[in-house]
């Protein structure tokens, strides 16, 4: 019996109305009349609130203003498919015929309406139009989803299929045959090792196993390595979800395979990220928008008494009060934090200095450099630091500046206690050699003057050290000439190869050319380039590859100093270093001067043979500019 069926009788007799609602209703506990005294007032109900749950119409033929058929068009624009049963007061006849082919349900008697037998049949007929018309829509619902179910699945994006009991492809959706690269037509029917290599297959029938076991409807996930119909191995989570019977027998399975490539290379990267940061050999922490330790790494907790567990958590207010930190580190965190919020500046990271007293060990010095961490809905959300320890370092440039300090008063003591003695000597040596006329007084001219010079090449040393001053753009050739006109040249010429300009301290680039120069000059004498029929010739130039670049940028690139003497000695080794001169009046000064100004600069120097014989100075790694038209010239 079909329960709660809601009949709706229309009849303009309000007496026959009533009797067929009470006949009805006792006939069946399932029915609910509704009685209308005309086709208007039934088509308002089932216009109205309650008209939606009529499940079955029985309408009187004879009505005026609209008679049964009428009424029956009407009630068909609005539901083609409710059941509905024409009465009629006399022999049907013609009337039942229209009726029929009209598309009524059936048609009854008004006068045998009250008799117990035709009532009892009258219900029964009810019931079946009604449990066939539910059945129909239930069908329909039924397709209606299904067709979206099927829409759903064919355009998702994740590949998904079916299989039945014993393992064959009964469906596949769109982006599986995509990904699998085959015919549907050709999966269809086939085994799963279609779609999976063997041990996937495996884990499937593992993973179907437990989810019977436990709840079918739940489904199991499992991990798994997937080939893709362009050859490439992926890494995919395929969630299997039993089918069964209605008693409970295992009918199949269906399948979503979701790739996960990306994410496990994520997750790979990100567990490598961690274990850089947990070993890195400088300390790392992070404190959240209130200022408390929420993440530090091994290197940072290493200087706590406490544990790293018992560190996050503390605000970092409470470690100055414990006194690793001294009490204006606070106050220069928040002022640090400021700036890198306000948006009157750029700022990314603030860089300083803290002083860290760790439980064991002296008063450390750390670099720190502090940057936001994103921020949350605008808000701030807290700061990473990173610190490195620079107590060797600032011990180092404080005995560095002491260091500096001695040479400094080194180099008084030569300029001033030295040098003055060394002018007397010269002078009484004068006053002397007007008297005498000695070999004796040129050897002692020759030892001052020989003392004079170490001096003042001592004295460079000690002044200038490895320091240079502002660089500048600074003419190639132009400081080349200028450097070339303090060097006694003794017939040698100089070319110059390069119309290029550099970034340096112009004083020391002019004095790095200088040494280069008179060091040509002076070893090179004793070549064929020495001859005067054959002059020596020094060349200054620029390093292939330094005019290379499009754009007007600097860039690295560099120059050389060559001449046409007789080349480099033997022990090539030992050209820069203090004193090492193959010249019998050398001080051994000018090269390892060459070499403290490149490193000063960040530059480097090499020395080789010239092609064609000679000796080749190469200054690397210079802060050059492309803008100049490369030329040559000579003096």
């Amino acid at each position: 019996m079909a329960p709660g069926i809601h009949v709706l009788y229309v009849d303009d007799d309000p007496d026959t109305c009533e009797l067929v609602a009470t006949v009805l209703e006792r006939t069946s506990e399932a029915f609910d009349v509704t009685t209308a005294d005309g086709g208007r007032e039934g088509l308002t109900i089932l216009d109205g609130g309650s008209g939606s749950d009529v499940d079955c119409i029985l309408s009187d033929y004879d009505m005026p203003r609209m008679d049964g058929l009428e009424f029956f068009d009407a009630v068909r624009d609005r539901d083609p498919a409710v059941p509905f049963f024409l009465v009629t007061g006399t022999e049907p006849g013609a009337i039942a015929t229209d009726a029929i082919e009209a598309g009524i349900t059936d048609y009854v008697r008004k006068r045998k309406l009250s008799e117990s037998a035709q009532s009892t049949i009258l219900a029964n007929r009810i019931e079946n139009a009604v449990e066939k018309r539910r059945a129909e829509r239930a069908r329909a619902e039924t397709d209606r989803r299904l067709e979206r179910y099927r829409t759903l699945v064919e355009n998702a994006a994740d590949p998904m299929y079916a299989l039945d009991e014993t393992g064959s492809i009964t469906a596949v959706n769109d982006a599986m045959v995509d990904c699998v690269g085959d015919d549907r037509d050709e999966l269809l029917g086939s085994s799963a090792e279609a779609l999976f290599t063997e041990e996937t297959v495996e884990r499937a029938t593992d993973a179907l196993r437990g989810a019977l076991e436990a709840d079918p409807t739940d489904g199991s996930r499992f991990e798994s390595a997937f080939e893709t119909g362009d050859g490439n191995r992926r890494i995919s989570e395929t969630n299997v979800t039993p089918l069964v019977d209605d008693d409970g027998s295992f009918a199949g399975s269906v399948g979503v395979v979701r790739e996960i490539t990306s994410r496990k290379e994520r997750e790979r990267e990100l567990s490598e990220y961690e274990t850089i940061l947990e070993t890195a050999p400088f300390g790392l922490f992070v404190l959240d928008a209130d200022a408390t330790l929420v993440w530090a790494n091994d290197e940072y907790a290493s200087g706590f008494e406490e544990s790293t567990d018992e560190l996050l958590g503390i605000e970092f207010p409470k470690l100055v009060d414990r006194g690793y930190y001294r009490d204006a580190s606070t106050d220069q965190y928040v002022e640090n934090v400021r700036t890198l919020l306000s948006s009157d500046n750029d700022c990314e990271t603030a860089t300083y200095n803290v002083r860290f007293r760790p439980a064991t060990g002296d008063e450390r010095i750390y670099d720190v450099h502090t940057k936001l961490l994103p921020l949350e809905d605008g808000e701030f959300a807290g700061t990473v630091h990173a610190l490195r320890d620079i107590t060797q370092q600032q011990r180092y440039r404080r005995e560095l500046e002491r260091q500096n300090e001695r040479l400094e008063e080194f180099a008084s003591l030569v300029s001033h206690d030295l040098r003055n003695p060394l002018n007397v000597a010269h002078g009484h040596l004068d006053m002397l050699d007007e008297r005498l006329d000695d070999q004796h007084v040129d050897e002692l001219r020759w030892s001052l003057s020989r003392m004079t010079e170490l001096v003042d090449g001592l004295l460079q040393l000690a002044r200038q050290g490895k320091m240079i001053g502002e660089q500048e753009r600074l003419s190639l050739p132009s400081v080349a000439r200028e450097a070339w006109a303090t060097v006694e040249s003794t017939g040698a010429r100089l070319e110059i190869d390069t119309a290029a300009e550099i970034y340096g301290d112009e004083s020391r680039v002019r004095e790095l050319l200088e040494n280069l120069f008179r060091n040509a000059v002076e070893h090179g004498t004793d070549g064929g380039g020495g001859d005067d029929a054959d002059p020596l010739v020094v060349t200054i130039g620029t390093i292939d590859g330094t005019h290379q670049s499009a754009d007007d940028s600097p860039h690295s690139g560099g120059f050389y100093v060559e001449d046409t003497g007789p080349g480099l000695p033997a022990d090539r080794e030992s050209l820069f270093e203090f004193g090492y001169t193959t010249v019998e009046d050398g001080t051994g000064f000018g090269l390892a001067i060459v070499e403290q100004i490149a490193e000063a600069h960040d530059w480097t120097v090499t020395a080789r043979d010239r092609d064609g014989g000679g000796a080749r100075f190469e200054i690397g790694d210079v802060t050059v500019p492309t803008d100049a038209p490369r030329s040559s010239s000579s003096l």
